[in-house]
């Protein structure tokens, strides 16, 4: 690894980052301060300034916004380091010394006025100091882009050459917030594409969207640009200082609220009911978070967890902890209006566990993209997958470990191709040592550039929950996906798809072999991959099943 740190100014570090071995697969840097893990940033900015030295591959750099100024009370030593193998780039660790007195004190003064200021008006007043302090806040930030601007708006501040609003005017539209706790990124996982779908669903029925991300408040990077060019108003720094902020100012005019995932469903399925109390609260539990730990406990336990699980039948034999979580999410699901999930395994088990619910099953749109290279140049089979969620990297060992080794006694030429964010040194290595031909390729943000090279996908999945992204992805590129029943589970397969499910490592193996060299089966397929995904997620087809959930009249 090359590249470089510096500190631009006390809340904001910059520099670049480039694999020497791999310059195509960009960077994950690993932010600390410290000693404690404050989060990630992906060196894929462009530097022109660096084209004389790297050539075409500029886009290396980053920007590192520091989520509050660290360096008030005493100095602070940011750490920057590879995710993959933890090499500190240079220039890491960087020292934020203690602001000057004099800062301190000018914030401690304007602090103090401001709340003595508070203390003394009445409401009225009140609302007027806070669009004076928002009205300086504008001025110092002369060019705002129009997306900042709508967030003023929000606040009842105006922009350049127009005249302030006596009060916020209600929204021409009916406004739904969506909040999950990061910003949605469809090239990252499937979750991202569910969400983001979502939110195109809900802008075609009529609504104002609006969007914050409870734990990535102080991104504003290519993810947060996409959503507002979709025409989303995304909250963030400094318009924002939390999710329970906008709650709170924006509950009264909300008309729905859409919460992603389990997580932010604890935390602010409440605050929702209490700020936002005539507002249509909706849950998209995007999947059972106690399903995959039962069933990660269950392989701990056993090589290969049983195909029927008792506690499926008897939830009273899950352990306790685990049990705890189904209870808290059940708990969860109860608390909304309506609750979406994406699979109809799922769906069936929400409706026998909680009857009470109002379950909706709502995959999210996904637009077919077949492949254009000819079958005989896509000598590849592909496994996809984030490798930070668990049950994926499970699945790249299962298939390095048990189900390759059964393909390449029979045919050593097969190339398996690696691909996704977050792959760790470990499955590299374990890459290197497989006894026939690995490539390994990390992130790819345009997965086309994998269906290109692909004759299969593969998805050996042991454990998880959910709609799997990796399989719909695939088939919406016109090239089949074998799957194990739990990367197929909830999908409801047509019955063309179905021979694709193999229920043993060998089975998966034998697959492989037969079709790898078929392409009049693989053509089969993969148009019968393409017709039931144009069918099943077309765009307008969700859209119109949102409006159940919203609770709109058809």
């Amino acid at each position: 690894m090359e590249g470089q740190c510096r500190l631009a100014d006390p809340r904001r570090i910059t520099g670049w980052a480039r694999n020497l071995g791999a310059p195509g697969r960009k960077v994950l840097l690993e932010v600390l301060v410290d000693g404690e893990p404050l989060g990630t940033v992906r060196a894929d900015l462009p530097r022109k300034d660096l084209a004389a030295t790297l050539g075409e591959d500029i886009r290396v750099g980053f920007i590192l916004q520091l989520p509050r100024p660290l360096s008030a009370h005493g100095e602070r030593r940011v750490t920057l380091r590879r995710a993959a193998d933890h090499a500190e780039l240079k220039g890491s660790p960087i020292v934020l010394p203690h602001a000057p007195p004099d800062e301190v004190a000018a914030l401690a003064e304007l602090a103090r006025s401001l709340a003595t200021a508070a203390a003394e008006a009445d409401a009225a007043a009140r609302a007027d100091l806070a669009r004076m302090v928002a009205e300086r806040l504008a001025a110092l930030l002369p060019a705002r882009p129009p997306r900042q601007a709508a967030l003023l708006e929000r606040w009842g501040v105006a922009g350049p050459g127009q005249v302030p609003p006596a009060h916020l005017a209600p929204a021409p539209r009916p406004r739904a917030l969506v909040i999950d706790d990061g910003v949605p990124d469809p090239a990252r996982d499937a979750g991202s594409s569910a969400v983001v779908s979502h939110m195109r669903a809900l802008l075609g029925l009529g609504y104002a969207v609006e969007f914050v991300a409870s734990l990535a408040l102080a991104q504003e990077g290519p993810a947060t640009r996409a959503l507002a060019g979709m025409g989303v108003t995304c909250w963030h720094l400094p318009w924002a200082a939390s999710a329970e902020e906008v709650l709170r100012r924006a509950g009264p005019e909300l008309d729905l609220v859409y919460i992603h995932r389990y997580g932010p469903m604890q935390r602010y399925g409440a605050l929702v009911r209490h700020w936002a109390p005539q507002a249509r609260l909706v849950y998209c539990v995007a999947d059972l978070h106690w399903l995959r730990a039962a069933r990660a406990a269950d392989l701990a336990e056993a090589d290969d967890a049983p195909a029927e699980a008792p506690w499926l039948a008897d939830p009273a034999r899950l352990p306790d902890a685990i049990a705890g979580l189904r209870a808290a999410e059940l708990t969860a699901v109860l608390g909304a209006d309506a609750v979406i999930t994406h699979s109809s395994h799922e769906a069936d088990m929400l409706a026998r566990d909680v009857p009470e619910a109002a379950v909706h099953l709502l995959p999210w749109a996904i637009v077919p993209r077949p492949a254009t290279t000819p079958f005989d140049d896509r000598p590849g089979v592909a496994f996809v997958g984030s490798y930070q969620h668990a049950p994926n990297l499970d699945a790249a060992e299962t298939l390095l470990d048990r189900v390759m080794p059964l393909v390449w006694a029979q045919d050593p030429s097969v190339t398996l191709l690696l691909a996704g964010s977050d792959l760790p040194a470990s499955l590299r290595a374990r890459a290197e040592a497989a006894p026939g031909p690995v490539e390994v390729l990390g992130h790819v943000p345009d997965l086309s550039a994998v269906w290109e090279r692909t004759r299969l996908t593969v998805a050996p999945l042991r454990f998880g929950a959910g709609l799997k992204g990796k399989v719909l992805d695939s088939l919406a590129a016109g090239i089949p996906c074998l799957c194990s029943p739990v990367a197929a589970e909830g999908m409801d397969l047509p019955p063309a798809l179905r021979p694709l499910v193999a229920d043993s490592h060998a089975a998966m193996a034998e697959a492989i072999l037969r079709l790898y060299d078929d392409e009049a089966a693989c053509t089969t397929l993969g148009e019968a991959g393409l017709d039931w995904i144009t069918t099943r997620f077309a765009a307008a087809r969700i859209e119109t099943e949102m409006r159940a959930v919203a609770g709109l009249e058809a």
